[in-house]
């Protein structure tokens, strides 16, 4: 049942025979944590070993990030009201954030009751439905903003060691530099923010401006992080997956079409972008994933088996993936943007075989960063009148997802074509076995189980002789 769920981020729903949902749960990573009630030893969970066998189908929503389905995840239970789930008693203690003002360094904390008491020892917003994805966003706002959480000590807390606290008892910031941290707190809850944002704004312009890609991409995720949260504290919490997906949809489009103003492309519709897999030159596939208008179009996508290269040399099976692409008479809708896993080589290599008028884009790794010791960024780059040059995009998370799902697109693939080479050249050990007969088992039962499984009289009927099949099944059997 899993085998088409994404890695991402999102919410699941366990349906039985009649569609009715037995459950809602939340994931970070999807088909690890939908295969994981399908294997293993459920003698820890008895809930979940009586529902897994009324499980007839399996209902995944990808999500942006976490955040986003511990929202959705508690909308959905609300609404289903799920047998299975375990917390499904009646909600109707909302939580709360509250900031101690009167303090000399304000905490915060979360709170589930709003009482007289609360509210003279400083100031509480919310409330918020969702329980967890308020503790969630509390997370986020300390690496934003850090603060204080434990009593009066001589000593750092670990908080001060992750860089969540900022040590105002210990005197490593200022009672007056602390209070700014609240300040921008209460700002951001109470919905005042666009003025500190704008001021961020102009600080990752100027950083951009000088070629301080390191400070820009800083500042810009900061305001990412700032303006999503903003969004979402506020009450903007789902009721479904239909007000999500629009809610979803819209913002795809605008983010969209803020990245048409920024490559300065006014009729910018639809992007392509490449990636090889290969091991060693070995089953090498090419991809093309495509995105249009900010929605993702997998009915458009397309695999190249590589044909003129078994040696590892990305930049030229790009060039052979691109040059059949935009040779096919079929393929007539062309893109505006063609997107390439690669920088200034790869550019270089591929920028002949792609038509004038369409803009080339290029994302790496960024070396630089990793020699400092940093987790290396993404760096764009752009092809311009014969050279490549290093650019700072802003909205990069479109292209950067579309890069990651171009490698998950190519390195299905290449997967496949491992297994069956695999495959076949065990059958190949069978004798009577040829390349031809071995295809045609592969094309049959599909893997090594799907053989094993079966009986001589099934696998005679693909090879047509029965001492070879007896053979086959003997062999794989031993």
């Amino acid at each position: 049942m899993a085998k088409e769920i994404l890695n991402k981020p999102g919410v699941y729903k366990f349906l039985d025979k009649s569609k009715k949902v037995l459950y809602v749960g939340k994931a970070l990573n999807l088909k690890q944590r939908v295969s994981s009630y399908f294997n293993g030893n459920l003698e820890d969970r008895p809930w979940v070993a009586k529902m897994i066998p009324l499980v007839r189908n399996i209902e995944t929503i990808v999500t942006e990030n976490e955040l986003e389905a511990l929202v959705l995840e508690s909308a959905l239970i609300k609404k289903y009201k799920p047998k299975y789930n375990s917390d499904l008693k009646d909600d109707k203690s909302y939580s709360w954030i509250h900031i101690s003002t009167n303090d000399e360094f304000p905490k915060l904390k979360v709170v589930r009751n709003k009482d007289l008491n609360t509210i003279k020892r400083g100031r509480l917003f919310g409330p918020y439905p969702s329980g967890s994805s308020v503790k969630r966003v509390f997370t986020y706002l300390r690496k934003i903003y850090p603060f204080c959480t434990c009593t009066k000590a001589k000593k750092e807390c670990l908080y001060f060691h992750l860089g969540l606290c900022p040590g105002p008892y210990q005197g490593h910031i200022s009672r007056e530099d602390y209070r700014k941290n609240i300040d921008g707190i209460i700002k951001f809850l109470t919905g005042k923010r666009s003025s500190f944002i704008k001021k961020l704004d102009n600080e990752m312009k100027e950083y951009s401006s000088n070629k301080q890609y390191e400070k820009a991409a800083e500042l810009r995720d900061k305001i990412a992080d700032l303006k999503y949260l903003g969004s979402n504290i506020q009450g903007e919490f789902f009721e479904d997956e239909k007000s999500y997906e629009l809610r979803k949809k819209s913002l795809h489009e605008k983010v969209f079409s803020d990245l048409r103003k920024e490559l300065n492309i006014p009729q910018l519709v639809r992007i392509e972008c490449y990636d090889i897999s290969n091991i060693q030159g070995q089953d090498a596939y090419g991809s093309m994933v495509v995105n249009e208008n900010g929605e993702i179009e997998s009915s458009e996508y397309r695999i190249f088996k590589i044909k003129g290269s078994d040696t590892p040399n990305d930049p030229a099976m790009l060039k052979e993936v691109l040059q059949r692409r935009f040779s096919n008479e079929k393929m007539t809708k062309y893109p505006d943007v063609v997107l390439i896993d690669g920088g200034k080589t790869q550019l270089s290599v591929v920028a002949s075989t792609i038509p004038k008028k369409i803009c080339l884009l290029g994302i790496s790794k960024g070396k630089r960063l990793k020699k400092k010791g940093f987790r290396p960024k993404d760096e764009f780059w752009i092809y311009k009148n014969g050279n490549s040059e290093r650019i700072y995009i802003r909205n990069e998370k479109l292209l950067i997802n579309l890069r990651d799902e171009a490698h998950r697109f190519a390195i299905t693939y290449h997967k496949k074509a491992r297994i069956k080479r695999g495959l076949r050249s065990q059958l190949l050990k069978v004798e009577g076995i040829g390349d031809d007969r071995a295809k045609k088992l592969i094309l049959r039962f599909k893997n090594i189980e799907g053989i094993k499984e079966s009986n001589v009289e099934e696998i005679d009927k693909v090879i047509k002789n029965k001492k070879v099949s007896e053979a086959v099944l003997k062999s794989l059997n031993t």
